[in-house]
């Protein structure tokens, strides 16, 4: 065996290194690498302190906040790379004096849209809400989003993409993709136009693919142009829908087939699509019993969605009839819309049925209605009339009204009224309170109706009927009108409530918490009291009692109560003793009860929740009740004086 000089050398060193140095005790104390050192320093002399770990990391992060801030006074874009940067490193406060020092200087808005894409969304959305950033900066970033958004709804930028679907080159069109899908709704517009275009700059099917991956607003805003369009963009968005889904487009198919209007190329394409039914073919009957159930499908969830915040995208035809706008609006005014929709398919097939007809018309008003409170005057009146002249002409509306009263369909049934107040025919005027039988007519009902905005335009309307010289002053109901009369001229500038209680501290109490709910207070001290205040009320919108009643139970107050119709929707709250059966279903209108009387108004707060989902138009203002008070006073007038001088 031999060894190698330089491992001779090392053999007899080792030894040596061990006794001068103690080696082995270092060795020792080293076993874990991470250990501290025991004893002295190697030389004899004691370690120095150790230094704190936090002082380098400390300037590691000064000099990368200063590389950032000289980054970025370097240009706007390496700026907004910069602010991204600190932001995410937790340099707020150097963020926020970056952000404040630029924050009014004028940058281009293509510039601004360059810098947000580098500051992703999510991170301006936490920039936006942060409590450290003051109000200067978070203007800025505000108009970083701002600039990003008017970019990516460009509509040269989006129409550019759609022309560059079909483009040869695989990034091209991923490009153009990727750019319409940053569109959102502004790029479904732009996209549903090049789809019913009639020299669209892509294939449609290309072009329908890209739609529907942003949702499902390219549909909706289809089915638009399907209606409403001119005739070639109607057949070109039939064919889209169709192209989509043939099933869900059997609306729009079967009311193709049956318009007066629609062209022969539609009604060509339609029969080659509906299982080969053609013009001649299909049954009328059954294909006007489809779309009417359609609509009554579309005006139950109009009556039964709630009436609170949330909204949705509504699409609409724009006025050259070759492309579509979009808003956002509450959802329950969408769903009305649809309603409405769903009636204009029936109004393009010619002489419909009566009831058919008198259900497409009641939706379209309810959706007039829920859009404009106010609609109704001379202009929207005969506006209205010329469109529906044909459908008009072959209903009552009489009928009409009592079928809106019948569905509790409270905007439509102010439309009616709305429109019976506009007749002017002598014929029309005397049979709207005359009636072969002894019963009142349906006109004169709606006057005592159990909401009071009904009873108060039926009212007004018959106001207005009683100033010809000529109008009947006795008729069936006249004294029920008459009633109706003395609540409009009392009406206060606030809707009432009914505290039925004896004892004055709770009195006191009760009061003070429904005069701030908004409400004027009439006190009762019994059931029979209550009675009285209900028949007297004028817009009654709650009654509080008590359970403990001297002369009738809880469940004779409700009966008592519902049987009139001041009453009949009035909700009732009871508070005391648990009594048996009052939260029973007798009645449609709530009833709510609580073991203690009420201590704030926030007891309220669910019983009122609940009404306004369920309500369909507000409640008056102080405007419509001095209306109504006026009108009110003016009849009660004419018919003092009419008396005197007979």
């Amino acid at each position: 065996m031999s060894f190698s000089p330089s491992a001779i050398l090392l053999s007899l060193l080792l030894p040596a290194l061990i006794l001068v140095g103690g080696w082995t005790e270092r060795l020792s104390a080293q076993d874990d690498l991470f250990a501290e050192q025991a004893g002295e320093g190697i030389f004899g002399a004691a370690a120095p302190p150790a230094t704190p770990a936090s002082s380098d990391a400390e300037q590691t992060e000064d000099a990368l906040t200063e590389q950032l801030k000289l980054k970025a006074r370097r240009s706007n874009i390496e700026f907004a790379e910069s602010i991204s940067a600190l932001i995410r490193v937790g340099r707020w406060e150097d963020a926020n004096t970056l952000l404040g020092e630029v924050a009014g200087r004028e940058i281009n808005e293509s510039v601004l849209a360059a810098m947000a894409d580098r500051i992703e969304p999510a991170l301006r959305l936490r920039i936006i809400g942060s409590e450290k950033i003051d109000d200067k900066a978070r203007g800025f970033i505000e108009r970083l989003s701002k600039a990003a958004t008017s970019f990516a709804q460009s509509e040269k930028r989006l129409s550019d993409a759609v022309d560059q679907l079909d483009a040869a080159s695989v990034d091209t069109r991923i490009a153009a993709v990727r750019t319409l899908l940053n569109g959102g709704n502004q790029a479904i517009k732009v996209l549903v136009a090049s789809a019913v275009s009639q020299s669209p700059t892509a294939p449609r099917d290309d072009i329908l693919r890209t739609m529907l991956r942003l949702g499902d607003g390219g549909p909706q805003a289809l089915r638009q142009l399907a209606l409403y369009a001119a005739p070639p963009e109607r057949l070109a968005a039939l064919q889209s829908l169709v192209r989509i889904d043939r099933d869900a487009a059997t609306d729009e198919m079967v009311t193709a087939l049956l318009a007066f209007d629609a062209t022969k190329d539609e009604i060509d394409y339609v029969s080659d699509h509906l299982r080969g039914a053609s013009k001649a073919s299909i049954d009328r009957d059954r294909g006007i019993g489809f779309l009417a159930n359609q609509l009554r499908r579309y005006r139950s969830i109009a009556q039964t969605i709630d009436n609170d915040d949330q909204v949705q995208v509504l699409w609409s035809v724009n006025k050259d009839k070759n492309g579509v706008e979009f808003k956002e609006v509450q959802m329950m005014l969408a769903a009305y819309r649809d309603a409405a929709d769903a009636a204009s398919r029936l109004r393009r097939i010619s002489t419909l049925p009566t009831p058919i007809a008198t259900e497409a018309i009641t939706a379209a008003l309810s959706y007039r209605v829920i859009l404009d409170q106010d609609w109704g005057d001379a202009e929207q009146l005969a506006s209205f009339r010329s469109e529906f002249s044909s459908t008009l002409q072959n209903v009552s509306l009489l009928d009409m009204l009592a079928t809106t009263l019948q569905t509790a369909d409270i905007p439509a049934a102010i439309g009616v009224l709305r429109l019976i107040g506009s007749v002017s025919e002598s014929d029309d005027l005397a049979s709207l309170r005359l009636s072969a039988a002894s019963q009142p007519t349906t006109l004169v009902a709606a006057a005592i109706s159990a909401e009071p905005r009904i009873r108060y335009e039926a009212a007004a309307v018959i106001a207005r009927l009683s100033a010809s010289d000529d109008a009947p002053r006795e008729y069936p109901g006249s004294s029920l009108v008459l009633k109706t009369w003395f609540e409009m001229a009392s009406l206060n500038s606030l809707p009432e409530a009914i505290l039925v209680e004896t004892r004055a501290e709770v009195i006191l109490t009760q009061e003070i918490i429904l005069k701030r709910l908004g409400y004027t207070v009439t006190v009762v001290h019994s059931v029979a009291g209550a009675e009285r205040a209900v028949a007297a009320s004028r817009d009654l919108r709650m009654i509080v009692s008590k359970t403990q009643l001297a002369d009738a139970t809880p469940i004779e107050l409700i009966d008592r109560v519902r049987r009139q119709p001041q009453g009949e929707q009035v909700p009732i709250v009871f508070f005391g003793d648990d009594v048996n059966g009052i939260n029973q279903h007798r009645w449609s209108a709530p009833i709510r009860s609580f073991t203690e009387p009420p201590s704030s108004p926030l007891a309220f707060a669910e019983l009122l929740d609940a009404m306004q989902l369920r309500s369909r138009m507000p409640e008056l203002t102080p405007l419509d009740r001095k209306l109504y008070r006026q009108i009110g006073t003016e009849a009660l007038e004419r018919l003092r004086a009419d008396r005197e001088g007979a």
